[in-house]
């Protein structure tokens, strides 16, 4: 194996020989025995990320509970491994309610956040007693206080403030400000404190809840929020006439996906993917503040959910297509279609998220080459280069020719979010298995079934440390044709009936 490519493995995973290997299992041979694409999670990880950010947290503030927020992964063995290292959980739907009730957890260990609970889900919700109701709006209070009243409940609510800071690697996961579609603001958060005191017998509040995005890798970020949780939880009591009992600081925290070495100057189109510090160290650093400024009586939650479950899974992909194109001029250009595309990771697409990429069967090639790659769909956004990014900076700089070269270069730092190509290994052909890294977080709560594809197999890794280290566990079956007309009405019965 080549240095470079060494410095590109990411932590955890090893090579033996040609193959990739985690866990001490050969990817290659998982990939032959389960088909493609094919998702490989890491019970040791899963557990260590997991019981690494409980302790740290633990250690900063002795009173911290830690909500895995299940919309990053809710796969029923994935809750489970999570409640068993002592985890609560966080949910954003009656579904994912019902997840985390079947994977073990009690009520007092869930709290639903949301900005559009329906009628049912709070019903279930406050009819169960769960921990905490995270109202995300005077609206939302309103219509908790008439369902408690109609059930004969007291519901607990935590109040969801805006704190005015921005962070996140994109500004569709920034929700810490009044542009997002999270939160209280000032106004709005009088107004419910105002309606909640007139509703005691109805409404418990609990304390204060904030978010400020995903992908946060500024510590200081985490640390204005704490400051203005501080701020805003004494100003509660004093409206309260008593100290409220927790202060939700909400998650966010960073996975690193860049696993390459930075080679040229100036910024990297992928810098912004990148996490400097571990997201344990982060938590325990910002529970240490809360300590300091809320105090260690006070309950203090967070809701981590990418850096417990990111790194914790790898996608294997298998080479189906090749072919050369010109680009920018010149030909030769190669391209390589797999059999995995936004259908599986829609972060791929949706958010222009990078995912790092080798070559998994082939880690002793001395050389790599610069590929276009794409996804099987019949779509020109299935890629994993930034086609939008591209296509408008042409635009831009068609338009703009008296720009400089540095301003260029500036504009295409802001434009383009992913690298043009990926360098795989040079003699990368079909037949060849892509791992695809970090892939734990959002991808198996996304796929669908466009263009008739069928979602994804998952397994899982048993840990040695568990007494499981030989076993490999299914915990999601590859869709059949069967499962793609689920769904749908037969079509000789919609002509019977209209007939």
């Amino acid at each position: 194996m080549t240095l470079d490519t060494l410095q590109s493995l990411p932590h955890g995973f090893d090579a033996v020989g040609r193959h990739l290997m985690l866990e001490g299992r050969d990817l290659v041979t998982l990939a032959q025995e389960h088909g493609t694409p094919l998702f490989v999670f890491s019970e040791a990880r899963i557990r260590r990320n997991a019981g690494e950010f409980l302790k740290a947290a633990r250690r900063g503030h002795g009173r911290s509970t830690v909500c895995y927020a299940s919309k990053a992964c809710s796969n029923l063995h994935v809750l489970r491994l999570i409640r068993e290292e002592g985890l609560s959980v966080e949910v954003n739907s009656g579904g994912e309610l019902g997840k985390a009730l079947a994977a073990g957890f009690t009520p007092q260990e869930i709290v639903f956040n949301g900005v559009a609970k329906s009628v049912p889900e709070l019903e279930r919700a406050i009819s169960l007693g769960i921990k905490a109701i995270n109202v995300d709006s005077a609206f939302e209070l309103r219509r908790v206080a008439e369902i408690a009243a109609r059930l004969r409940r007291r519901a607990t609510v935590v109040l969801r403030a805006v704190p005015g800071v921005a962070g996140g690697a994109t500004s569709g996961i920034q929700t810490g400000t009044a542009d997002s579609k999270f939160g209280m603001t000032e106004g709005e958060l009088a107004e419910a404190i105002e309606f909640a005191m007139a509703r005691r017998a109805d409404l418990e509040i609990a304390g204060l809840h904030l978010h400020i995005g995903s992908q946060v890798v500024e510590t200081e970020a985490y640390l204005a929020g704490v400051k203005f949780a501080a701020a805003r939880t004494r100003a509660l009591a004093t409206q309260l006439g008593t100290a409220p009992a927790l202060v939700n600081l909400g998650g966010g925290y960073p996975t690193n996906y860049v696993h390459r070495r930075r080679t040229d100057a100036g910024r990297n189109e992928i810098d912004h993917f990148a996490a400097p510090r571990d997201a344990a160290e982060m938590v325990g650093e910002v529970a240490a503040a809360a300590d300091r400024l809320l105090g260690g009586e006070i309950e203090i939650l967070f809701e981590p959910g990418r850096s417990l479950v990111a790194d914790t899974a790898v996608l294997l992909t298998q080479v189906e297509s090749i072919r050369n194109r010109p680009q920018a001029g010149a030909a030769g250009q190669p391209w390589l279609y797999l059999d995995a595309g936004y259908n599986l990771l829609l972060d791929s697409a949706a958010v222009r998220w990078y995912f790092h990429m080798l070559t998994a069967n082939r880690l002793d090639e001395e050389t790599t080459r610069p590929f276009r790659v794409v996804g099987p769909l019949c779509d020109s956004a299935d890629c994993f280069f930034d086609v939008e990014g591209e296509h408008l900076l042409e635009a831009l700089l068609r338009r703009l020719p008296e720009l400089s070269a540095e301003q260029q270069g500036i504009l295409r730092a802001e434009v383009v979010r992913l690298p043009a190509t990926r360098p795989l290994a040079a003699g990368t052909v079909p037949g060849d298995l892509v791992a695809i890294f970090d892939v734990g977080a959002y991808a198996l709560e996304e796929m669908f079934q466009y263009c008739g594809r069928l979602r994804a197999a998952a397994i899982l890794l048993g840990s040695a440390n568990h007494g499981f280290g030989d076993r490999v566990t299914v915990i999601r079956r590859r869709d059949s044709e069967q499962d793609l007309m689920a769904h749908e009405r037969p079509a000789e019965a919609h002509t019977a009936a209209a007939s």
